[in-house]
C-alpha cells in the first residue's frame, strides 16, 4: 500500500511538473496585448484629441513661442529614438495643474502649470521622455483596453471618448509600467545627450511639495506615486563613459515669461 501511495504521489508530481512547464513556456495570458495597429491607434488618438479640445476642460495655448519650445524639445528626443512607428504631436494646454499625459496615437499634452514648474528645458524634456516611453511601450492603449475593453475604447461615441480622455488625464499607470517608463526615459535622454538624472531632479522637486499647501495643484503627484524609490532608481542610472550632455538651445526663462505674460493679458 505504501508503494502504491508513493507511486501515486510520483505520478501527481510528474503531472504537476508538466502543467507548470506548459504554463511557463506557453503562457495562457500574454504579458503584452497588441490590440490596435499603430495606424488605427493614431486615428483613434486624433478623435480623442479633437473631442478633448472642444470641451471646456482644456484650451490650447496660443503662444507660438511656447508651443515651438515644447516641439523643439520633443524633436530632440524624437531624433534619438530608434525606429519609432509614431508621429508625435505636442499640445500645450492652459491648466494650472502640474501635469503631462498621453492620449492614444502619441498625442502628448503638456500643461502650462508643468512648464511654469520646470526649472529648465531639460526638466521638461525628462518628463516628455517619460511620456514618450508610455507611447513606445504601448502602455496607453493596453491599459485602457484592459480596464474598459476594446469595444469601449473604439466606440467613437463622443460622450464615452470625452470621459476616457478625462480618465487618462487623472489616472496613472501601475508601478511596473512606471518603472519601465523611467528606465526607457533615462536611456532616451542619454541618447539625446540630455543628462538622464534630470528626471530625478524633477521627481525630487515634486516630492518636496507633497506636504505643503500647494499639493492640490500637483496632479502628477497623485498619478505618479512612490517618488522616493524612483528617485533612487534614476540616480543609480549611470550614463556611458563617452556621454556628454549638450544643453537645449533656448532661453527657458524667456519661454516661462512669455507664458506668464499671456496669462496676465487674458
Amino acid at each position: 500500500m505504501r508503494t502504491s501511495i508513493i507511486r501515486d504521489l510520483a505520478i501527481l508530481l510528474v503531472i504537476f511538473g508538466c502543467i507548470w512547464g506548459i504554463i511557463s513556456f506557453f503562457p495562457l495570458f500574454p504579458e503584452k496585448v497588441e490590440l490596435l495597429s499603430i495606424e488605427k491607434e493614431q486615428k483613434l488618438g486624433e478623435t480623442y484629441l479633437e473631442i478633448l479640445m472642444k470641451s471646456a476642460d482644456f484650451r490650447e495655448v496660443e503662444s507660438e513661442e511656447v508651443q515651438s519650445a515644447v516641439e523643439s524639445i520633443g524633436l530632440r528626443l524624437e531624433n534619438a529614438l530608434e525606429d519609432s512607428e509614431y508621429t508625435y504631436n505636442y499640445v500645450v494646454v492652459e491648466d494650472e495643474m502640474i501635469n503631462a499625459f498621453t492620449l492614444p496615437g502619441a498625442n502628448i499634452l503638456v500643461t502650462t502649470g508643468l512648464i511654469g514648474f520646470s526649472g529648465s528645458a531639460e526638466e521638461l524634456a525628462a518628463v516628455i521622455a517619460h511620456e514618450m516611453a508610455h507611447v513606445e511601450m504601448r502602455h496607453v492603449v493596453t491599459r485602457l483596453a484592459k480596464e474598459l475593453g476594446i469595444s469601449v475604447l473604439t466606440s467613437g461615441d463622443q460622450f464615452v471618448v470625452g470621459e476616457l480622455t478625462r480618465i487618462m488625464a487623472s489616472t496613472g499607470f501601475d508601478r511596473g509600467q512606471e518603472q519601465d517608463a523611467d528606465e526607457f526615459a533615462c536611456a532616451l535622454l542619454e541618447d539625446a545627450q540630455i543628462e538622464p538624472r534630470t528626471l530625478a531632479v524633477f521627481f525630487r522637486k515634486l516630492k518636496e511639495e507633497q506636504d505643503n499647501t500647494l499639493l492640490e495643484k500637483f496632479e502628477i503627484v497623485s498619478t505618479h506615486p512612490n517618488f522616493t524609490s524612483r528617485i533612487r532608481y534614476v540616480l543609480e542610472y549611470v550614463p556611458g563613459e563617452d556621454f556628454e550632455a549638450v544643453p537645449l538651445e533656448m532661453e527657458w526663462e524667456g519661454v516661462q515669461d512669455q507664458l506668464q505674460n499671456q496669462e496676465e493679458s487674458e
